[in-house]
């Protein structure tokens, strides 16, 4: 076995069923960023017509033809995998050789240096600024000729806030592969996924998981030219995406209304949350532009936090680096009450 990955920290969560049991109702799970609202009703008549004894399209092509149609671009540079974990390990595959190295601007999503550990990569960390903003002088000055990726979460997972595009275009002027994650852009109204017809050397990974409530299907796909997707094609398993997700993933891009809908009730949600967690003291919420929100918990332990509000049925996701913070998933308003109630108990218990 490698030694360098024994070392890894495992990515784990609490015993939420102990903790049930012991409350007697579900625990409110704010903590993964899942969509409260779930998949498109047309998702489950699909599914029940799901032809599962036949291998799925190798090439997704329905599917291709949906998201060029959703985002106005060509199919020809559209690839598909499970879930958006399986899009970074292929970039991983196709860029990254041992001691090469990938840039990134924490705090950011974790996945992000698990792929450099993974191919044996340098992982080199350009901290953002004190409103979490990419440094993009500071991303330039860490180029050296070694550099293969530089990767940009926008809007933000953790912090919910946005890179503009022309941070993004100095970004790319340094002719590395800058891979620009838009997980969460349902809940910005904004994509940059047009600069893909400029620029050769950007890919923009989209999800079906948050927008399209689809994180149990695991279905991710990118936009990138077309000379670059069909060698991530050429490394990926020949049928990588099962019938059952590229079904609920074609059902769910025919109906975009409802999703967007949902989309719209998070939004909704997420400013008036935000509202509210603005009056509770021991943090600060932070602007977003995501389905989510960020709390810093001005330098008290953010664990703590976090172990004490699951104490009282809500879960919530804790950062220690590189600032103590909480980050909150945007449910149901009935979800926020539970929330904002169990906050307000921590606060004034001074348990943080």
């Amino acid at each position: 076995m490698r030694e360098d990955l024994l070392s890894l920290e495992q990515y784990s969560v609490p015993d939420i069923a102990s903790v049930e049991k012991r409350l007697g109702r579900p625990v409110v799970k704010l903590d993964a960023n899942e969509n409260p609202y779930g998949a498109s009703p047309r998702v489950a008549e699909a599914l029940s017509n799901c032809c599962l004894e036949r291998y799925p399209d190798p090439d997704w092509n329905e599917l291709r033809c949906l998201v060029g149609d959703y985002l106005k671009v060509d199919p020809v540079g559209v690839i598909f995998s499970a879930g958006g974990d399986e899009m970074l390990d292929l970039l991983g595959r196709l860029f990254l050789e041992a001691n090469d190295e990938v840039i990134d601007c924490p705090p950011s999503f974790v996945m992000y240096p698990a792929v450099a550990a993974f191919h044996r990569a340098r992982y080199v960390s350009v901290l953002r600024d004190g409103e979490f903003r990419i440094d993009v002088a500071a991303v330039e000055a860490a180029v050296t000729n070694k550099t293969k990726l530089i990767f940009v979460c926008s809007p933000n997972n953790p912090t919910g806030n946005p890179t503009p595009e022309k941070d993004i275009r100095q970004l790319l002027a340094t002719d590395r592969m800058v891979i620009l994650d838009e997980a969460y852009a349902e809940f910005a109204g904004y994509t940059q996924v047009h600069l893909t017809e400029s620029y050769p050397n950007l890919i923009v990974l989209r999800t079906m998981s948050k927008w399209g409530g689809l994180a149990g299907i695991r279905l991710g796909y990118a936009v990138a030219h077309p000379e670059v997707r069909r060698e991530m094609a050429r490394i990926k398993s020949p049928y990588n995406v099962g019938i059952a997700a590229q079904v609920a993933g074609a059902a769910s891009l025919r109906d975009r209304a409802t999703l967007d809908a949902n989309a719209q009730k998070i939004i909704r949600e997420r400013e008036l949350l935000s509202e509210r967690l603005c009056k509770i003291p021991g943090g600060r919420v932070h602007p977003s532009q995501a389905n989510f929100l960020y709390w810093t918990t001005e330098g008290a332990s953010a664990l703590a936090w976090r172990d004490a509000l699951f104490e009282r049925g809500v879960l919530v996701r804790s950062f220690s680096e590189p600032i103590e913070a909480l980050r909150i998933t945007v449910g149901t308003p009935q979800e926020s009450d539970l929330l904002v109630e169990a906050m307000e108990d921590v606060s004034a218990a001074h348990i943080a």
